[in-house]
């Protein structure tokens, strides 16, 4: 089959049209002919060009590995295909995909050389960028996870080899989650990002500091082995700096925010990138607890953190030992002085018989021993309940749970298993939520909503402590709001205030139809504090004005309170005349509430909420 012939002038236009720059060399790599996308590429004319090796186009930066592949491949007579950086006339880089190609004669030797190039500058820089978003933390440019276990594996490595200590410090930040609730979610970033920037400049540059999510970081740090903790202690005041001054939330705003840490030693603690971050881990939450009352912001693993934490860590061990047992605390109606329910209560027997409360173990448990702690509870408080049945008498049960366990999708199913395990019917099942900052209410909403779906109760314990509770009011459907036992304890101090909030609170239950509870009420003397402070709570809410009373006299809560406490007759009488329909605001209805309201602080004043006289 015939060619055809394609003329000279017609290839010549073509190759001079093509968007890549083409260039053509002798055997000696001069070049004889450049086209125009090769100048547009480069910068450089025709006549800076032509009869000039393109060695011009190489830089500082440019990879001589890449060159020594250059020069191997044409030396042999093969063809050539890689990526390099070059230069443009004016100094800036770009990137060049580059394809040599040798033309050769019958007898086979090299006669030319033909380029083509392809500006691929932005293909590149996106390549590294996702190259860079693998291994870094988009926010704060800090590494990430995967770059941390990189880095940690050599590190280990080279200790290995030189016989160094390596430091594997985990850190969280104190009150961060206020800054996000309180500001946003954009000004806990702004402060995440200077926070990073912070502990770059006071690190050495042979430590590593790296983001692994939310408020939790990791420091790498090589140290001596002689004496790596005391080595180790001048990082973390160089760290601590970076938390010590305020943070800029909004153009108006300063927030301050604290550290907690714990850090592990190789090969002190363990010789695994894994065993290290666990013992980092692990004395981290056991100084985490203690962030108010506390010598040290940080503490290090295997040592008995006696000078970092305050006592109740039984002899500073890591994690206290003992039988978990549970106590029922009954739950009495003040209005009929019937006992329904219990709130199982957790207490660890220690092994010489002593009986732990909450405070002195749970803090210092993991995640996995916390839920291995409520589904013993559960187990034990269930089991009681069944007991009860059989003996006659029907109790229902409340048990604690630890809010950040309602974001286990599995937490559901574990109530579902024990309630069928003891023939419970879940509404006799109420489940305790502390109001604390670790509620996370996106992440429990699914288990919530499966639990009451089930027919379990929810119970907000501790509220008027803290913490959004309103929100948390809304988003969880509770059926009972506990009142903290602390708030009894001002009545005396500061009456307006506490009678205020117990208004509120009554407001919010009668109108919500949540049930109302009073905890820790464990004498006689707090039961009739409680019981007039109620009732006092009550007529306060009635006796401003702000809530029309409508309740026919029989039914009012005050009217059972009065007939069963000591009460003159003086506050009967003008509980009554209230009732009796005096216009408000009227001569009659102020003086038969002032009466009442005088009796009622008089009985108050009697007992105060720690069972003094006066």
């Amino acid at each position: 089959m015939n060619t055809p012939h394609v003329d000279q002038a017609l290839l010549a236009l073509a190759l001079a049209t093509v968007s890549e720059g083409s260039l053509i060399t002798d055997a000696s790599h001069e070049t004889i002919y450049a086209n125009p996308a090769f100048t547009e590429i480069t910068g450089y004319e025709q006549s800076e060009i032509i009869g000039n090796n393109c060695r011009f186009l190489q830089g500082p930066e440019t990879s001589p590995a890449e060159l020594q592949r250059i020069r191997h491949a044409l030396d042999h007579g093969k063809v050539f295909q890689g990526t390099l950086l070059n230069y443009r006339k004016d100094g800036t880089p770009f990137w060049n995909h580059l394809t040599i190609t040798p033309l050769k004669d019958l007898a086979g030797l090299v006669t030319n050389f033909v380029s083509v190039q392809r500006d691929v500058t932005e293909q590149v820089q996106e390549r590294d960028a996702l190259a860079h978003l693998a291994v870094h933390d988009h926010l704060t440019g800090l590494p990430n996870r995967t770059a941390l276990r990189g880095r940690i594996r050599s590190a280990l490595s080279e200790a290995s080899e030189d016989g160094s200590t390596v430091a594997v410090a985990m850190i969280d930040l104190d009150d961060f989650k206020i800054i996000n609730d309180r500001y946003g979610h954009l000004a806990g970033d702004a402060v995440l990002s200077e926070l990073a920037i912070r502990m770059r400049e006071r690190l050495r540059h042979s430590d590593y500091v790296a983001r692994i999510g939310g408020d939790e970081f990791v420091v790498v740090s090589e140290l001596s082995p002689s004496d790596p903790l005391a080595d180790f202690a001048e990082i973390a005041d160089r760290l601590h700096e970076a938390v010590e001054s305020p943070f800029r939330v909004d153009d108006e705003h300063f927030a301050s925010i604290g550290m907690s840490m714990g850090v592990a030693l190789f090969p002190r603690d363990g010789v695994t990138g894994r065993d290290l971050l666990r013992m980092a881990d692990t004395a981290l939450y056991r100084v985490k607890p203690q962030k108010g009352r506390r010598s040290n912001w940080w503490d290090a693993a295997g040592t008995d953190a006696t000078s970092h934490t305050s006592e109740g860590e039984f002899g500073g061990s890591r994690v206290p030992v003992g039988e978990l047992v549970m106590f029922m605390q009954p739950i009495v109606d003040l209005r009929s002085g019937h006992v329904t329910q219990v709130e199982a209560l957790a207490r660890l027997r220690t092994p010489s018989g002593e009986i732990e409360t909450p405070d002195n173990f749970l803090p210092y448990y993991s995640r996995e021993q916390l839920v291995e702690v409520f589904k013993q509870g559960l187990d034990q408080s269930l089991r009681w309940a069944s007991r009860w049945d059989s003996d006659g008498l029907a109790l229902n049960v409340s048990v604690n749970v630890p809010p950040e366990l309602l974001s286990d999708p599995n937490s559901a199913d574990w109530v579902r298993s024990a309630l069928a395990h003891h023939s419970v019917v879940p509404s006799r099942l109420s489940l305790e939520v502390l109001e604390t900052q670790e509620l996370d209410l996106t992440t429990s909403d699914k288990t919530v909503s499966e639990l009451v779906r089930l027919g379990v109760k929810m119970h907000l314990d501790d509220l008027s402590s803290g913490f959004s509770t309103l929100k948390r009011l809304t988003d969880i459907p509770f059926d009972v709001i506990k009142i903290d036992r602390r708030i009894f304890d001002q009545a005396h101090t500061r009456p307006l205030q506490v009678l205020t909030v117990l208004a509120s609170i009554t407001r919010l239950g009668v109108e919500s139809g949540y049930g109302t509870v009073v905890e820790g009420i464990e004498d006689r003397e707090r039961l009739e504090v409680s019981a007039v402070l109620g009732a006092l709570a009550y007529h306060w809410s009635h006796g401003r004005g702000d809530w029309h009373d409508d309740t026919a006299y029989e039914q009012c809560p005050l009217t059972g309170y009065l007939s069963l406490s000591d009460a003159d007759a003086d506050a009967v009488s003008a509980h009554k005349a209230l009732h009796a329909g005096p216009p408000a605001e009227s001569e009659a209805w102020l003086g038969a509430n002032a009466t009442l309201l005088a009796r009622l602080v008089e009985r108050v004043q009697h007992t105060d909420p720690s069972g003094r006289s006066h």
